[in-house]
């Protein structure tokens, strides 16, 4: 095995930067983090928006930095230096850990992927250090005196494997991460995912090692130097490099001859003062990723705010046309054409049960037969009343109906607007719909009923009870022309002044009830829980950070 001699941080044997120790010392850092976590966490990005899916990623990729790495960190100054061991699929990953400490600990074999539960290796007087950190939630520890205390050795599941779970917990245990050191093979380091993950890791600031594993002895001052080249060329030329040529055909651990080199570096890394500068140099790496992570959530959150206000007024909006339209067409005494205005005319014609109320009697003969139909004619008013207000009902309906088309329409121009209409039921509109035309009715016949009381008939009443002047009163606040008329006859101007104001509420309440269809919408956008104070806190943690780094 050799080393390049382009190595750099951490090189055993330099004079740290600083330690863990005084990095956590300086500030209280520790509430700020868990400040930061927290708002983190309740940053909810539920929008479907351009991006989102990054934006999510980003999101979870903080919280599983700053939860699994940095907290467990800052509240454990002296838990041993994390070394993670990985790379691609067939790498060699789990026979280098083996041949560190000397023995099978991680399972190795042909089939892939060979690792599946990581293994986290540390010396038995560090076990305890260990016992409440993340780590130890997704890794089966294994203790041994062959380790360096003061470092813990893990192997994990391949970065390109075909299983999205390892894959999965491969990122997430670089994330956590003191130093990552990346394995790859003379056939398999020019795979994209390990270095595009590798950029990923020295962009928040974790500290690298590079071994190139299982190289042809033939092959191998070919292939180390268009490895560095690449290092070179990604910026990682720096970084601790080593070559373990392939022994070919083996079980076991490798050669001591062959692992000699890293595993010596790993035992002055080890040491307490290495050790801590790894940590506090990562630790103060990941500060300007871990700021600007935060403020690129915070950007998202606004996104989500904005975009949360303006389908707010896009479904509102959508509803207003068809609210306007029905209160015109009530105005308009739409409501009474049709069956309504048929039924008044069959009815008040000469000889029929609702003349009286058009006209008085013109001899007695008139004024005995009408009182004669008294019975008819307060029948035929009130299913006058009846047919004439499920009309008014029924215009309403239609106009909600199409409130409601028209909001499903606007919410299909985006993404976010698709996901919310489509996420409310049709028939959840349907019953909020009838339950709030229910009320409006009934709320209605309750004002039409206390006006009435206010209400003095002439001598000339027509022969109605008291629910057949309610009844009258009632159909030509809905639009009924004759009965309007027939009202002036019998009320005057106050019976004018009666109609117009029970037909102006019946009016602005059903504009309300049609712009109500939006509701369910809005409750729904509500309580996907976009809040603009969430990015305000976010902004105010990156502050907090600026000031240490």
């Amino acid at each position: 095995m050799s080393k390049t001699p382009a190595t750099s941080s951490p090189e055993p044997g330099s004079a740290p930067d600083d330690t863990f120790e005084d990095l956590a010392g300086r500030v209280p850092m520790v509430e700020v983090i868990e400040h930061l976590l927290a708002n983190v966490e309740s940053a909810s990005l539920p929008l479907e928006v351009p991006g989102i899916e990054e934006h999510r990623a980003r999101r979870d990729r903080l919280v599983s930095q700053v939860r699994h790495h940095l907290l467990p960190r800052l509240k454990q100054v002296a838990a041993p230096v994390i070394v993670v061991v990985g790379g691609s699929t067939g790498a060699g990953k789990s026979t280098i850990v083996n041949s560190v400490v000397g023995e099978e600990i991680s399972e190795a074999g042909v089939l892939r992927p060979t690792t599946r539960q990581p293994v986290l290796v540390v010396h038995p007087k560090d076990a305890d250090l260990m016992d409440e950190h993340p780590v130890t939630e997704v890794a089966t520890v294994s203790t041994t005196e062959q380790l360096p205390r003061g470092m813990a050795l893990l192997d994990a599941p391949d970065l390109d494997s075909v299983h999205a779970g390892n894959r999965g917990l491969a990122d997430q245990l670089v994330e956590l991460a003191d130093l990552w050191v990346f394995v790859t093979t003379g056939s398999r380091y020019g795979d994209a995912v390990p270095w595009t993950r590798l950029r990923a890791a020295s962009d928040r600031g974790v500290s690298l090692a590079v071994i190139l594993n299982r190289v042809d002895p033939d092959a191998l001052a070919t292939v180390r130097r268009d490895l560095f080249d690449r290092l070179e060329g990604q910026g990682f030329g720096s970084v601790p490099f080593f070559v373990v040529a392939d022994v070919g055909p083996h079980e076991g651990v490798l050669p001591d001859d062959r692992i000699r080199e890293f595993t010596q570096w790993l035992t002055v890394l080890g040491a307490r003062s290495q050790s801590r500068s790894v940590i506090a140099r990562t630790v103060r790496g990941a500060w300007p990723a871990l700021r600007q992570d935060v403020q690129q959530v915070a950007l998202a959150l606004e996104e989500q705010w904005r975009t949360q206000v303006s389908l707010r007024n896009q479904l509102t909006a959508a509803a207003v046309a068809p609210a306007d339209q029905v209160r015109a067409d009530l105005s308009a005494g739409a409501a009474a054409t049709g069956a309504p205005t048929t039924a008044w005319l069959a009815g008040a014609s000469t000889g029929g049960p609702l003349a009286p109320v058009v006209s008085a009697p013109a001899n007695l003969f008139e004024s005995w037969r009408f009182r004669r139909s008294a019975a008819a004619r307060g029948e035929a008013i009130r299913s006058l009343r009846e047919v004439t207000v499920q009309a008014a009902r029924t215009l309403i309906e239609e106009a909600a109906e199409r409130a409601e088309r028209a909001i499903r329409t606007t919410g299909q121009q985006s993404d976010a607007g698709r996901h919310l209409v489509e996420s409310v039921p049709a028939q959840e509109c349907r019953t909020a719909r009838d339950e709030r035309l229910t009320v409006l009715f009934a709320e209605w016949d309750d004002v039409v009923a206390e006006l009435c009381e206010t209400l003095a008939f002439s001598g000339d009443d027509a022969g109605l009870d008291r629910s057949g002047k309610i009844a009258l009163v009632e159909a030509a606040a809905a639009g009924l022309d004759g009965a309007a008329r027939a009202v002036t006859r019998l009320l005057g101007d106050r019976g004018d002044a009666v109609v117009a104001r029970l037909a102006e509420d019946l009016g602005s309440w059903s504009h309300m009830a049609v712009t109500a269809e939006s509701e369910p919408f809005i409750a729904t956008l509500d309580a996907r829980g976009v809040d603009e104070e969430s990015a305000r806190s976010l902004r105010l943690r990156a502050s907090e950070l600026k000031g240490y780094m």
